[in-house]
């Protein structure tokens, strides 16, 4: 089995330059129990051919800003995102992998919004869906809809819920789901949003495969991460217009057991709420879970959990936290978390600009929202690799440019990436 979790030099051949060793641990009896906690359910389930690159991997991403990736305010082509669809699939295809990549996007949604019965196929009741031809980034010729009263809306989205069943290159191989990035850690938003929308996803991969006769594709689970200190303000903010439809966001914080504040009080802490929350959906139909956040928390240094939070997030799950895991994984190597502390570790996350006052941090030089910039998004993208391919990810392109699908990726510093 390939260990998701390591860290080292180059392959033999390459002296660094253009190729990435990856800010997690090395420890292989660490990475093997956190693959065999997170895949050992799919690999008798996918499909042949894809994982070693004889065939391409189909994948559909559905999600929101947390997959397609809002630019920072200084990058001159603002068409150019920190997408990680095209990321993953740059990192998949340096490595000798083919990928097909196709995204639905609502910024500031839920998943329940993405969803099948929320969206039918040729849907014209102005009351229910919108027509999407006025978003740049979709072809209006494909005469996708998307949920009615969502607002406001950004031509960075790229909605179209009906990619999951009309299955535009052949059956999918797999589909990624992220959530809102408040939902994993609050009970009540998993029991009302995430849980239902997964099992709804669930069901309609199995009647596609049957109807395919294909493989069921992976129902993958994205683990985001924490914000840069955590939650720093005091009470849960309302959701945006149209995308909570099931329950107000700040109702069911509050409606949840424990102490929500001091779940999510600084990175650490936020961070383990959310990889417990994550976890959870094992139970719901996903097949895969994807812990981009757990590299974040070993690129940041693994900071330690304070007993507190942890004990409120534990007490959710009566003391038997649904993670089998030691939390933090600990970084074998110190010297590859150089983005501990808060002034390295703002790099991971999307530069606003000077005049951008951040609630993510009191310092007057930092002035980053909860975003990944473009290095935190390809440290994504390597943990989509290493998770859905099983292989280690050192070795892979870094993006500088290059154009993927019609986008130019944005530009990582070699030296952040080796």
């Amino acid at each position: 089995d390939a260990v998701p979790f390591s860290a080292g030099s180059c392959p033999q051949g390459h002296n660094g330059e253009g190729c990435s060793t990856l800010p997690w641990p090395k420890n292989d009896e660490v990475g093997l129990h956190m693959l065999q906690s997170v895949s050992h359910q799919i690999r008798a389930k996918r499909a042949p051919g894809w994982q070693s690159g004889a065939e391409p991997l189909k994948i559909l991403f559905i999600g929101n800003s947390f997959t397609y990736g809002p630019p920072p305010f200084d990058r001159e082509d603002q068409k150019s995102l920190n997408n990680l669809p095209r990321l993953f699939k740059f990192v998949a295809e340096s490595l000798g992998k083919q990928v097909i990549q196709e995204e639905d996007t609502i910024g500031g949604c839920t998943l329940e919004r993405h969803l099948p019965s929320n969206n039918p196929e040729a849907c014209t009741d102005a009351s229910r869906c919108r027509p999407v031809d006025t978003f740049p980034r979709v072809n209006a010729s494909l005469k996708c809809t998307m949920p009615q009263g969502i607002t406001p809306v950004s031509p960075t989205y790229s909605p179209c819920p009906q990619k999951l069943l009309r299955q535009p290159h052949g059956p999918w191989d797999v589909i990624a789901v992220n959530d809102h990035s408040w939902s994993l850690p609050v009970s009540e938003i998993r029991r009302n949003y995430v849980h239902p929308a997964l099992e709804e996803l669930a069901e309609v991969l199995e009647h596609t495969a049957e109807q395919s006769r294909k493989a069921k594709p992976l129902l993958a689970m994205y683990m985001t991460w924490a914000y840069l200190n955590g939650v720093s303000f005091s009470t849960p903010t309302s959701g945006k217009t149209g995308c909570w439809t099931k329950g107000d966001p700040v109702a069911l914080t509050y409606l949840s057991p424990g102490n929500w504040r001091e779940k999510v009080k600084n990175f650490a802490c936020q961070g383990y709420a959310i990889a417990q929350g994550a976890a959870t959906t094992f139970s719901h139909g996903a097949n895969v879970l994807v812990p981009a956040g757990l590299a974040w928390q070993a690129a940041r240094g693994s900071p330690a959990i304070d007993p507190s939070c942890k004990q409120e997030v534990d007490e959710e799950y009566d003391m038997k936290p649904p993670l089998n895991l030691t939390l933090p994984l600990p970084p074998s190597r110190p010297e590859l978390a150089r983005w501990s502390g808060e002034q390295a570790g703002s790099l991971l996350y999307r530069d606003k600009g000077p005049n951008y006052t951040s609630k993510y941090s009191s310092s007057p030089d930092i002035h980053v929202d909860h975003h990944p910039s473009a290095l935190g998004m390809y440290l994504n993208a390597l943990v989509f690799y290493a998770t859905l391919f099983e292989s280690s990810p050192i070795g892979a392109g870094v993006p500088n440019g290059q154009v993927i699908d019609d986008m130019t990726l944005p530009t990582v510093d070699p030296e952040d990436a080796a």
